[in-house]
This record gives C-alpha cells, structure tokens and sequence, in this order.
C-alpha cells in the first residue's frame, strides 16, 4: 500500500487507486507494535513511508480495502489514510478477515466492490479523455 500510495503521487494520470491493507506511517507501525522502545528509530529508518502524509495529495479516485480482524497491520490505518483522502474515496472493511485473507473472506462482495470501482474510474477516465 505504501509503495502504491508513493508511485501514485508520481503518476497523478493514473485512473485510479486501490490500497489493502496498509499502514499510515512505519512510525505509527512501531508505536503500535511498541517495537524498539530502546532503539533511536527515527535514525535508523532509511524510508519513513508516510503514506498519511501523502494521501491528501493523491489525484485520482482511491479504494482503501482493509480487514477488520487484521493484527498485522490494524484497520484503523486504513481508515485514518481514508480521512486523510480527498474525494473520491471509498473504503471496504471486510469483517473477520485478518491481514492476508480480505479476498477469500471478502467473497463476492469484495470482487463486487473492486469490479465496480474499476468500471467507474475506467468511465471517468475515458469521459475526461474525450
């Protein structure tokens, strides 16, 4: 989600957005986690990916997908990087499913939604080409 949040500020003629499952920031990952409370983190980290930071940027419509049972990487994230979007935006909790599992649990409606967001943003897009 990160990477995907960064190559999108970079090519702002892209359609659209779809994140799953990502983090608002590898700080908010450590606090979370409460890893490294000795270590000098903010030394060692070499890429910050402050997506949170960043999503108020992005130019296209963005689909944030995040699993409600995800401890991985908690989905209040996703829904703080949702907040942080400017319009159009939309986000898709899928109850039960954990960090890896949002398609298999997601079923139908998870396809449904992904479907839906690329035929309307493939619209948008061929309408403002014409």
């Amino acid at each position: 989600g990160a990477i995907a949040i960064d190559l999108a500020l970079k090519q702002p003629e892209a359609a659209g957005l779809i994140v799953e499952s990502s983090f608002t920031s590898i700080r908010d990952m450590v606090a979370f986690r409460n890893l490294f409370r000795i270590f000098p983190v903010n030394l060692i980290l070499t890429q910050r990916f402050e997506s949170i930071q960043k999503v108020p940027q992005l130019q296209m419509p963005v689909l944030f997908i995040h699993g409600n049972a995800d401890t991985t990487v908690p989905s209040f994230m996703s829904q703080k990087l949702y907040h942080a979007a400017p319009e159009p935006k939309q986000l898709l909790l899928v109850p039960t499913a954990e960090h890896n599992n949002t398609a298999t649990i997601g079923g139908e409606e998870y396809l449904e939604r992904i479907k839906f967001f690329v035929q309307s943003v493939a619209a948008n897009k061929a309408l403002s080409n014409n």
